[in-house]
């Protein structure tokens, strides 16, 4: 996992025990004092942000907009954070205040009908973590794929919160451990959630993503090609309400060998359509501050 500013057990001991203490609206406002002491002191990830959504946007890194958008990320990242461990300590009948709807759960439900369970694959864009939280709140026996944190500790804190509310962690590691467990859940007719966007691991694809070539975990497409489940785009958004909605899409029509020469590589770009797609529509919620490819990579 990527290293940052608040990378470190103290920092999140301290979000989580500030959400636990004190009142949300301080919680949120020191939330935001953070993210704008990230954003004036790492420049590294402002260049990072800039960069992709000149990619994503069509402008120029220096563009007013591009600029006005990257600030914009920082702050609702802030306010990410702190309703990430603001969330999984509140009841459930508190927890769906912070939620305005699910759009499209019969997406879901027809593909479970099917019996051979259902991936969520998302992107670093919106709040994808609470995404479990509201499928879990739905009742759906639900696991999430998850690459370890830096540390051991900040690591426990966050699976902790996860499994408090029912949520399986299915740890994403070099092993065919993970991918086994990934199967097993979904042969009992399970929901996984993956993030599809970037390859952590190094065992990634390249796809064209916004005009470059950008390399694409394989695991949420390899997982539907051999599970048979749906492979179901998902994402939730902050509204301008300051509450999350979460929205189900289509499953993504999957290529097989009689269709294709490279059936993964077509199936990566059709996944890499719909991540353009709702990114353009909500850059500045797309936090994804390493750059997507490397100066001098050709197009």
């Amino acid at each position: 996992m990527r290293r940052h500013l608040l990378d470190h057990p103290v920092s999140y001991y301290a979000i989580f025990f500030s959400t636990r203490y004190l009142p949300i609206g301080l919680c949120r406002f020191l939330g935001k004092i953070a993210a704008l002491s990230i954003y004036a002191l790492s420049r590294k990830d402002r260049l990072g942000l800039s960069r992709n959504l000149a990619l994503a946007l069509d402008r120029s890194p220096a563009d007013p907009l591009v600029r006005k958008t990257v600030r914009r990320i920082f702050l609702n990242y802030g306010r990410y954070l702190v309703d990430f461990f603001l969330i999984p300590q509140q009841p459930p009948h508190r927890i769906r205040a912070f939620f305005h709807r699910l759009t499209g759960e019969h997406i879901l439900q027809e593909a479970l009908g099917k019996g051979r369970g259902a991936i969520l694959v998302s992107a670093h864009v919106g709040n994808w973590e609470f995404g479990g939280t509201m499928i879990g709140l739905a009742g759906y026996p639900f696991a999430v794929v998850a690459l370890a944190h830096n540390t051991s500790a900040t690591n426990a804190l966050v699976n902790r919160l996860r499994k408090g509310k029912g949520i399986k962690v299915i740890e994403m590691d070099h092993s065919p451990l993970s991918a086994l467990q990934v199967l097993g859940h979904l042969r009992r007719n399970g929901v996984v959630a993956m993030i599809g966007d970037r390859d952590l691991i190094g065992r990634g694809r390249p796809v064209r993503f916004f005009g470059r070539r950008v390399r694409f975990p394989v695991g949420p497409v390899l997982a539907a090609m051999k599970s048979g489940a749906a492979l179901i785009p998902a994402f939730v958004l902050m509204g301008p309400d300051g509450r999350y909605s979460g929205f189900l899409e289509p499953p993504i029509p999957l290529a097989g060998e009689e269709e294709s020469e490279d059936p993964v590589g077509e199936n990566l770009e059709r996944l890499a359509r719909v991540f353009e797609r709702v990114i353009r529509a909500h850059p500045d919620q797309w936090y994804c501050p390493d750059p997507i490819f490397k100066e001098g990579t050709p197009p």
